[in-house]
């Protein structure tokens, strides 16, 4: 799983050595000291691989993502010889799932998408939270119940029958480098391999213009698509 720019903006061959960068960012030595920005987290971009098994798809492989703060996310997923075998992108409050081969996309709500991809319906500033270790105080209302380890480190957390577990830390301030995850049907775990926090803005990974030139389809048909590709 790979990729970080849109997929009608990036050919194949320069999308391979974007994801060979991404991939030797997050290789060799020891893990890197991570701390979160004292001024905040706004976005979170890197390298990540995951294994899910859920009752609509499963996963098994690496993936690029960005998220930025309100509602702006995006995954980018390769196949074995780098190109973009999908891309997941969320805007506010609508999530779109793409296949660039096929110039066809599925339109879904942003958590329903979320949801589909991963297992549960989390929004992409729920995702930043989760990645950076970073959480905002619980107050009033709060739908998130959180457990801190003994160094203050936020180690499980759950919500709506989502819970997570935090098995492994990058060194540094509590960032989370491994993590396992369940809900009803659903359960995995995401390794960390590269992140950066605040990354310079960069709103062409967040364009949907592109999909005017597309078709828009159902999940179902684009689910039996991903069945054929792979």
């Amino acid at each position: 799983m790979t990729a970080l720019t849109p997929p009608s903006a990036v050919p194949a061959r320069g999308l391979a050595l974007v994801l060979m960068g991404l991939w030797c960012a997050g290789c060799g030595g020891p893990p890197p000291v991570l701390a979160p920005p004292q001024a905040g987290v706004e976005a979170v971009a890197g390298l990540a691989s995951a294994s899910v098994q859920g009752e609509e798809m499963a996963l098994q492989g690496k993936f690029a993502f960005v998220f930025r703060r309100p509602g702006f996310g995006r995954v980018d997923v390769p196949g074995p010889f780098g190109a973009t075998v999908y891309s997941l992108l969320f805007e506010t409050d609508s999530g779109y799932l793409v296949v660039p081969s096929r110039k066809i996309y599925a339109a879904e709500r942003s958590d329903e998408l979320m949801n589909r991809f991963l297992g549960f319906g989390l929004r992409p500033s729920e995702v930043i939270d989760l990645l950076s270790g970073v959480w905002p105080e619980a107050g009033t209302g709060s739908l998130w119940s959180l457990r801190r380890d003994a160094g203050g480190r936020v180690s499980h957390g759950e919500k709506g029958g989502f819970l997570f577990d935090v098995t492994e830390f990058f060194p540094g301030a509590g960032v989370p480098r491994s993590l396992t995850f369940s809900a009803v049907g659903t359960a995995g775990r995401i390794n960390v391999l590269s992140l950066r926090f605040n990354p310079a803005p960069r709103p062409e990974a967040f364009d949907t213009g592109f999909l005017e030139r597309f078709r828009r389809g159902s999940w179902e048909e684009i689910r039996n698509i991903l069945k054929d590709e792979n």
